[in-house]
């Protein structure tokens, strides 16, 4: 079997029967030959593998009268007869090219899951499958879980950047029993090749052709900056090493940098609320001198008859104490209490429904940035290595 985008060869010899098997296999594109003593040889080129999927070459040989070999194109081919899995993928073009505007709200190509036919989200983001349940749906990259043991639904960071992903596949139906699960979202990164290829993106949203948030005389201020690349190739260093053939890198970068802001409205402490007149909140105070005939002592008989009382602290208890005039206090307010009420809490500046009387675009910043980077080393032709590492800060 030839990798075509790496320009490596691994082999394996047929049983008796002429039955092969290869397992382990990467995602990609690859031509299989058949080679015995007598026989001419037989190729079947333009394979394309998915992520986790089964296909089926059978080989006719002929004996050779001379040299010569058999060549079969299967492009046209790729139709899987090897069980009932019913499935839906995608390419790194796909998810690139496809108007997903998922990096307007989140980084993360979980996103791009909407696009299958066979995935349902709801009103939190939980995904389905299938109509399976939620929790019935197993998540990997390069075959390594990432669904989260707590609630056995997707994780939320341990996946590449959408630059980074080679391959997505969703399986509906006819789950293999190897994946205990239902339904199954696969994501195959990508790795380096034997030729050098990179990338770069920014993806910008502002408030240029936003609207004027409601009840607010601005719009909300907003720049939301998505950046970053990708390159990978062979790995060469100049005079010591030559990786082409053998070993391969890949590394990608995302940052993204959002300043949006959220519309808050809040009632905070009038002008005559600081200065000790509380009059404007009268009606929120308890009435302590409401005699009736279940009851007729009342808590406080200084306060007035049937009316919200705000009593002194200074001239006794809630039971004894006088009332303040007119709900406005007398006594001396604290400086240290008045100028931690400045600062913390902001002057009116409007009049709003519901008592509301201030108004603010609260600003809402976020940093993040993420890398990929991953390693293939042709070992033999029957060993590979692929170490790889993610990370998000």
């Amino acid at each position: 079997m030839h990798n075509i985008n790496e320009n490596t060869d691994r082999i394996v010899q047929t049983d008796a029967g002429g039955n092969y098997e290869l397992d382990n296999v990467l995602a990609g594109k690859y031509s299989v030959r058949a080679k015995h003593d007598g026989f001419a040889d037989s190729i079947v080129g333009g394979i394309t593998l998915a992520a986790r999927q089964d296909l089926r070459y059978d080989f006719k040989m002929t004996i050779a009268s001379q040299a010569s070999t058999v060549e079969v194109t299967s492009s046209a081919n790729q139709i899987n007869t090897e069980n009932g899995v019913i499935g839906d993928s995608k390419d790194t073009s796909d998810i690139g090219q496809l108007p997903l505007n998922f990096r307007a709200s989140t980084t993360s190509p979980l996103s791009s899951l909407e696009t299958s036919p066979n995935v349902q989200t709801d009103s939190q983001g939980n995904i389905a499958i299938g109509g399976a349940t939620s929790n019935m749906v197993g998540f990997s990259v390069d075959g390594i879980s990432t669904t989260n043991v707590f609630n056995s639904a997707a994780g939320t960071n341990p996946y590449p950047s959408p630059e980074g992903i080679a391959e997505l596949k969703v399986t509906a139906f006819n789950n293999n029993a190897e994946f205990s699960q239902v339904g199954d979202v696969t994501f195959t990164t990508k790795g380096g090749t034997n030729q050098y290829h990179g990338t770069l993106f920014e993806y910008l949203q502002n408030d240029a052709l936003d609207a004027r948030v409601f009840n607010f005389s601005e719009k909300a201020p907003k720049q939301f900056n998505t950046f970053g690349g990708s390159i990978g190739g062979p790995v060469v260093i100049p005079h010591l090493y030559n990786g082409h053939d053998k070993t391969f890198f890949f590394f990608d970068y995302e940052g993204n940098r959002r300043h949006t802001s959220q519309a808050e409205q809040y009632t905070v402490p009038s002008l005559q609320d600081r200065m000790g007149n509380l009059s404007d909140l009268a009606s929120t105070f308890p009435i302590f001198n409401a005699p009736t005939q279940a009851n007729p002592t009342p808590v406080n008989p200084n306060c007035p008859l049937n009316q919200p009382c705000l009593v002194n602290p200074a001239t006794g208890s809630l039971t004894t104490g006088q009332p303040f005039a007119n709900y406005q206090i007398t006594t001396a307010i604290s400086p240290f209490a008045m100028a931690l009420l400045n600062k913390y809490y902001p002057a009116p500046n409007a009049t709003l429904a519901g008592g509301a009387n201030y108004q603010a675009l609260v600003p809402i910043p976020s940093t993040t940035d993420g890398f990929d980077a991953r390693i293939d080393q042709v070992i033999n032709s029957k060993q590979q290595g692929t170490p790889a590492s993610t990370g998000k800060t």
